[in-house]
């Protein structure tokens, strides 16, 4: 009788341990996926994420519930995502900027070591734009002045040390002209600056700057892309000026690493319907998301991810925000 009962516990330990191990084995998912938005209600990656999350919403039996959770940059949401079990139930929405935090020494979450991607959402498009009156007629023009005058022309941006001043010091440097960046606060100062003609210009997302463009009140040179933007047919890319240079900003969304590959494959592909349905279409259309793809599979975005970590991180280095 003893015997039997000896190996009746341990049968019964067994299968505990067994259910504890295997997290995939529980039924996925069985109560509320938070979506951790680290940055403001309103912004561009809040409403991007609540855009996707109602395509989402349909095809869950669960609640969806997005957390803004703002600060550091976008680096305290990360952070209190990579706290949280890997289980799938936490979803992190994540940008170009934890990318480049990823760059910074003595981060207590970084975004390669401790998150594995769901997928790319969107991958928008800059373009270099000065006022509708400048004496600059093309990017030829733009370049002439600044190869002749060094530090000399002026183009402004947010977030010193992130995406704004990256992207906007990366181009010139490509194309052979040392600029001067000037950092404003916010975009609305950005333009009133170039519009009173106080800077030259700025690199920022379409979506920022087409109504002014459309009105004639500010003019693009060139976008930053691999061929021309359906909203601007007649504003020549990168590529076909002959400057190998197309990055752009970037929405993914990612878990904390360890979640198990059936729970980010469920998520993955529920995400992937979630942008076929009209909510996220209009979202992509208004926003001017539609003239390159977005969408990234989970390993093709880890090794978008790794690529440009790499550039900003020698383009940090050239900055002199990193050693």
């Amino acid at each position: 009788m003893k015997k039997a009962m000896f190996f009746l516990v341990v049968f019964v330990v067994m299968g505990l341990v067994a259910g504890v191990g295997n997290v995939s084995a529980a039924p996925y998912p069985e109560r509320a996926i938070e979506i951790i938005v680290p940055f403001g209600v309103g912004g561009g990656s809040d409403t991007a994420a609540r855009a996707v999350a109602e395509g989402m919403k349909p095809l869950l039996k669960v609640p969806l519930v997005i957390n803004n959770m703002s600060g550091g940059g976008g680096t305290k949401g990360m952070l209190y995502a990579s706290q949280q079990p890997a289980d799938g139930y936490t979803v992190l929405a994540i940008t170009t900027s934890h990318l480049i935090d990823a760059v910074k020494p003595k981060t207590r979450a970084q975004l390669l070591r401790d998150f594995d991607p769901i997928m790319r959402i969107q991958w928008d498009t800059s373009a270099v734009t000065i006022a509708g009156d400048s004496k600059f007629k093309t990017l030829a023009d733009l370049i002439e002045y600044g190869k002749k005058n060094p530090k000399m022309l002026k183009f402004a941006g947010t977030s010193p040390g992130g995406w704004s001043e990256i992207q906007t010091v990366a181009f010139f440097k490509g194309v052979g002209v040392d600029a001067t960046f000037v950092p404003f606060d916010s975009g609305a100062e950005i333009k009133a600056a170039i519009l009173g003609g106080h800077i030259h210009g700025a690199v920022e997302e379409l979506a920022e700057t087409l109504p002014l463009i459309e009105a004639g009140k500010l003019r693009s040179l060139a976008v930053i892309m691999e061929k021309r933007h359906p909203a601007l047919p007649n504003v020549p890319c990168t590529a076909e000026l002959g400057f190998n240079y197309t990055h752009g900003l970037m929405r993914a969304w990612g878990v904390k690493k360890g979640t198990p590959p059936d729970r980010i494959q469920y998520l993955h592909d529920v995400i992937k319907k979630a942008l076929d349905v009209p909510i996220y279409k209009k979202f992509v259309q208004d926003n001017h998301l539609y003239a390159r793809p977005g969408y990234l599979g989970p390993e093709e975005t880890r090794k978008y991810w790794d690529d440009e970590v790499k550039f900003f991180t020698e383009t940090l280095k050239t900055l002199g925000y990193v050693k």
